[in-house]
């Protein structure tokens, strides 16, 4: 995987934070993650990453409390762009939810998508800021690091 900028999905960052019962690839993730950051590339965190994340912490059933400070340590220095982080700011607004109904880059529609148990929504708005990500920089390669098998197939 060589990349400019990943934007970390879900099952990445679950393992890199280590939450309760969702970690269970944490070494091979986080060496990964040191090994790309050594080489220079950048991470993004989307979102829907954030949002699933959280849920995630707040249903555990280890050290929540742990978990989460480790997740809003990791967002104060993706806020202030401290490398390896890149900030990516994106506007929920009628042009995102055309691009999130349309299937983002995939092709399909979200009703597709959703309807053949292709991708998620979440997974498709993470497809969606990737999309918008691209548009708006000058980064020559700009992928997504998960360990989901569909999602992977768009990255």
């Amino acid at each position: 995987m060589s990349h400019d900028v990943l934007f970390i999905d879900t099952s990445v960052l679950c393992n890199l934070i280590d939450v309760p019962g969702r970690d269970q690839h944490a070494a091979t993730v986080k060496e990964e993650f040191r090994r790309l950051a050594h080489a220079g590339t950048r991470f993004v965190i989307p979102i829907t990453t954030v949002i699933e994340t959280g849920n995630h912490i707040a249903n555990a059933s280890g050290d929540r409390r742990a978990a989460a400070k480790r997740l809003v340590a990791l967002l104060e220095l993706a806020e202030t762009g401290t490398v390896p982080w890149q900030l990516h700011e994106i506007s929920w607004d009628g042009e995102f939810l055309a691009k999130l109904r349309a299937g983002a880059s995939t092709g399909q529609s979200l009703v597709d998508l959703l309807g053949n148990a292709l991708l998620g929504t979440g997974d498709v708005a993470i497809l969606c800021e990737r999309d918008a990500f691209r548009e708006r920089t000058d980064f020559a390669s700009v992928g997504i690091w998960t360990l989901e098998r569909t999602l992977a197939a768009y990255a």
